[in-house]
């Protein structure tokens, strides 16, 4: 198996994993940049489908020539032994190749159990960042995991599957300009949603859009609000979720239209906190927002969203710092 980055004058087979929205979004531009002219597979988590019914599409308009859907859902949190086992007779039973028959495997969420076959396996592979600048700040990622699965958190806290120090990582494909941490070792690749998406012809643009969404967004909005999905994480509780979105409400100004974009995995129903507002109900990665309007707002709010990092040439951004939010205001009626 050898391992390199980039086009080649041969055809090879490679194989892309990925879990979340963004990462998906990622995965499709590196494909398209990199292995045009390779055989490309992509394994997808059970569970996107319920996000992305038309995952099929990745095939038919031949971003990937093989999609498969790898049953997270059946691997239960247990010991080490045993989920290593599931994951090998899952990979064995839905990907027709051998681990090996692969020339460069690319791993988004690598902290999903899958990277444990290839360690085990003795497998390197290309590691990307799980969101924009989050490989400085990999200790968070791993705090958040832990309150709700902490099997899997340790599981993937041991083989350095948060912040790339497995051996098997061979390279980290990561937005340079996003981190805190010194990234200046040639492991470190840079890799930019947003110039990507800049750089990328419209035709092919309109491509990656048109798997996301049907058609432009029509909006009077002059501030879009991205939403983060901070219960789902197990950061708060839903009820402190919708108190600090409550709180920040009595702060935005009255006669300024907004847009509510909610992050993919965000359950909170935002009708009753912005009557007013454009909720955008289509799912689509925010690294878009650029190139799907008729008119694009101009501003956007958002606590933490990481998505903001590959927006900062096309929108005023305001980051707002959640602490000043997170307390109950009195007399709130929200």
């Amino acid at each position: 198996m050898i391992f390199t980055l980039g086009n080649s004058s041969t055809a090879k087979l490679v194989l892309y994993h990925a879990v979340s929205s963004y990462q998906l979004l990622e995965v499709m531009l590196h494909r398209m940049i990199f292995h045009k002219k390779d055989r490309a597979v992509l394994i997808l988590p059970d569970f996107i489908v319920s996000k992305y019914p038309q995952y099929k599409k990745l095939e038919t308009e031949k971003f990937f020539h093989e999609v498969y859907l790898f049953p997270y859902l059946f691997i239960p949190h247990r010991e080490e032994d045993l989920i290593l086992k599931d994951v090998t007779q899952y990979y064995h039973q839905m990907i027709p190749y051998s681990i090996t028959d692969f020339s460069n495997i690319y791993v988004a969420g690598a902290h999903f159990y899958f990277s444990l076959y290839l360690i085990k396996n003795q497998i390197p592979f290309f590691f990307f960042e799980d969101a924009a600048g989050i490989i400085s700040r990999s200790k968070q990622l791993y705090q958040i995991l832990l309150k709700k699965f902490p099997v899997h958190a340790k599981i993937a806290q041991k083989y350095g599957l948060y912040d790339g120090t497995s051996p098997y990582i061979c390279g980290i494909i990561c937005l340079k300009e996003a981190q805190t941490a010194d990234v200046s070792s040639s492991k470190y690749i840079d890799f930019s949603v947003e110039k990507a998406l800049e750089n990328l012809s419209f035709a092919k643009r309109r491509k990656i859009i048109r798997f996301f969404l049907k058609r432009p967004i029509s909006t009077n909005a002059d501030i879009i609000l991205l939403t983060q999905h901070f219960a789902n994480l197990g950061i708060m509780s839903l009820k402190d979720q919708k108190q600090l979105y409550c709180n920040l409400k009595d702060t935005l100004p009255d006669h300024v239209p907004i847009a509510i974009k909610k992050h993919p995995d965000d359950t909170l129903d935002y009708r009753e906190l912005f009557p007013k507002a454009d909720l955008i109900e289509e799912i689509f990665p925010s690294e878009l927002l650029p190139y799907v309007f008729r008119k694009k707002p101009a501003i956007i709010y958002t606590f933490d969203s990481t998505g903001c990092e590959n927006l900062k040439k096309h929108f005023i951004i305001r980051k707002i710092r959640r602490e000043v939010y997170a307390k109950p205001k009195k007399a709130n009626h929200c």
